[in-house]
């Protein structure tokens, strides 16, 4: 397990996009009465924590309103049609963050060759196409070929309570945007934006980066489009691949599995040759930023001190 001074310390390893998940935290760790440790979660058999992660978001109380838990999100696939509203408080939602929800020694054998099949996954298609993957595809393309190999029983087991487990036990507050793990994202609706590597839905997602574009000039570039739910998964496990395990860490800077906007029509955008600093608080101090702000293009959807949870992203256009 990692204590969150700790895992601070380790900000080399890292980079600049955990630092501000890391600092929030610590905010809410050192409120009068909160633990200043992660919680222990115990390593009995598979998938421990990850059972603990969904007890816990069904026995312990939500800290946001009553109707929040309840919430059905009206997004039940991926078209860039559909509109969904942020339904949470508009101030902190607890001042005292949720224990940690660390993934056990036995559990991080399951997770680690299930990410490993995964990053096999995105070798094999691509990391253009493993942007658009669907979760039914990638079964059949690891049933088909020895290179990525068969998920296990208990990876697909794991896979799913990421999935579906209430994201506010890990101290995330944003929607569940897409309610299934098999949720696909129509060719028909998309289009690849070249020299990217990346896609957008058409309509309005692509017609606002190409006003960005034609405003802001080529200075701008699209770092990150559409997201699959598998490319999700894959993300969010990474991040919690590199702070030993904890989800509630991975959650500060990545939105867990189905809770990205990403994946309906949100984009990210960058400075030319700013590299992964694009991903952190110093693309807030660029003259991209600066315009972008100027002509409103910058709706932010994680502000500072914002009530999801999840570091400031200046770099996010709100689209949906």
């Amino acid at each position: 397990m990692i204590a969150r001074r700790k895992f601070i310390a380790l900000g080399a390893g890292l980079g600049a996009s955990m630092v501000a998940a890391g600092y929030s935290r610590l905010l809410s760790s050192n409120t009068p009465g909160a633990a200043t440790q992660p919680a222990v979660v115990s390593s009995g058999g598979d998938h421990d924590a990850l059972a603990g992660y969904a007890s816990r978001a069904v026995a312990t109380p939500a800290p946001v309103p009553a109707q929040h838990g309840d919430y059905t999100p009206p997004v039940l696939d991926l078209h860039p049609e559909n509109r969904v509203l942020d339904q949470v408080a508009s101030k902190s939602p607890a001042p005292v963050a949720p224990p940690d929800v660390v993934l056990s020694p036995s559990e991080r054998v399951v997770f680690d060759r299930a990410l490993a099949r995964l990053r096999r996954l995105q070798d094999y298609v691509g990391f253009g196409n493993f942007n658009i993957i669907g979760w039914d595809q990638s079964l059949k393309l690891a049933r088909q070929h020895d290179r990525i190999g068969r998920f296990s029983r208990a990876e697909l087991n794991l896979i799913e309570q990421l999935f579906f487990a209430d994201a506010r036990a890990l101290g995330f507050y944003g929607d569940k945007v897409v309610s299934s793990l098999s949720a696909n994202i129509p060719q028909r609706d998309i289009g690849k934006i070249p020299r990217s590597g990346h896609f957008l839905f058409k309509g309005t997602p692509t017609e606002t980066y190409k006003r960005i574009r034609r405003d802001l000039g080529e200075s701008v570039i699209l770092t990150s489009g559409i997201r699959s739910v598998v490319k999700q998964i894959y993300l969010f496990m990474n991040k919690a691949e590199q702070v030993d395990g904890n989800l509630s860490l991975a959650s500060y800077s990545l939105a867990p599995p189905g809770h990205s906007y990403h994946a309906v029509g949100d984009f990210d955008v960058g400075k030319k040759g700013f590299g992964h600093r694009n991903f952190s608080e110093e693309f807030a101090q660029t003259d991209e930023f600066k315009r972008l702000i100027d002509l409103g293009y910058l709706d932010i959807r994680y502000p500072q001190q914002n009530p999801f949870g999840v570091r400031y992203e200046p770099w996010h256009i709100k689209v949906v």
